[in-house]
């Protein structure tokens, strides 16, 4: 199995986890996916550090979109060392503001057994 292909294998059902619960509107429990120490990104725009400033600015974003679906394309997948990466470009159709568009990428650092998000990184047009 190559790098890429075992990243998918391990991070692609977690992510799919994190989005369902932002999804669903359940922000403390993709909160979790969140390492203590992670960083959000809003390029060009703010950055939050922790786990609970990460939660209160996805308590804004579920605020100002309401519900919503997402769908990535051109999803890209990578590992080094403990390290997993995806990177997407992504469409979420949002209750309140309607389209959202831009791209991601996402660094999980697996600590244990356990892979958390420690760098999340967007933009959206």
């Amino acid at each position: 199995m190559s790098c890429c292909q075992e990243a998918k294998s391990i991070l692609q059902p977690l992510f799919e986890n994190y989005s369902k619960q932002l999804e669903e509107q359940h922000v403390d429990k993709a909160a979790e996916y969140y390492d203590e120490h992670a960083v959000l990104i809003q390029i060009g725009k703010k950055a939050e550090y922790g786990r609970e400033a990460i939660k209160r600015e996805l308590k804004k974003f579920d605020e100002i979109m309401g519900k919503s679906t997402t769908k990535l394309s051109g999803d890209s997948y990578l590992k080094a060392g403990d390290f997993l990466i995806i990177t997407a470009n992504y469409e979420t159709n949002t209750e309140k503001i309607g389209v959202a568009k831009g791209k991601f990428t996402q660094i999980w650092r697996k600590t244990g057994d356990k892979y958390t998000i420690i760098h999340d990184e967007f933009s959206m047009e």
